[in-house]
Formats: structure tokens, sequence, C-alpha cells
């Protein structure tokens, strides 16, 4: 599987601290602007396959799903609370010349 990189916003559209949706193509993503920098996550519960909350972070870096609460990790993807038990896909990103460059499979 290849990897392509596809601009999806300029980083002033993200500030820190917030994340925004995003639909690239048939991907619908996540992308955050963490204290440390960008990070990228399906747009999907793992639980009730529904789009999660972009309005808010929690604990500094973690997303929740409106239908039962369930929250996901925006670094690693990983489940952190139940209902949800699978994680978040979670896709390479990078800040390049003001840009958000996120890397989607092919």
């Amino acid at each position: 599987m290849t990897t392509e990189y596809v601009t999806v916003a300029v980083s002033e559209d993200v500030p820190v601290g917030t994340c925004k949706a995003f639909s690239v193509g048939s991907n619908k993503i996540i992308v955050a602007h963490l204290s440390d920098g960008f990070y990228a996550v399906e747009n999907r519960c793992s639980h009730a396959n529904s789009p999660l909350l972009t309005n808010r972070i929690y604990r500094g870096n973690q997303i929740a799903c409106p239908v039962h609460g369930a929250r996901f990790d925006l670094k690693s993807g990983s489940a952190k609370s139940p209902p949800a038990f699978i994680g978040l896909d979670t896709y390479p990103v990078r800040n390049v010349d003001g840009q958000i460059v996120v890397g989607l499979p092919d």
C-alpha cells in the first residue's frame, strides 16, 4: 500500500489546542493541533461508527464520540474509555511551509 500526501488546510485553520474535521476523497479525518505538533486520525468512532466531536479536546489529547462518550487518543488513536475498545486509524501529518499535509492510503 502506498501513501499519498494531500494538503488539507493551512496551519492557521487549526490553531493550537483545537481540531477540525476534513473530507479528502473517501477519507474522513480529524486534524488536531496539540502543543507538540499536528496529528491526524480517522473521523469515525470504532464503537458507534459515527463522526467524532471536533469542538473539544479532553485531557490535553483526547477526542470524544457524541453517541456514547467513548474517548480516543489523538496522538496514538488508541481507545481510552468504554464502550470503545478498538482504536482509530492514524495518519502521518506534517506542516510544510504553513500547509497541513496528511498522508492517506492510496
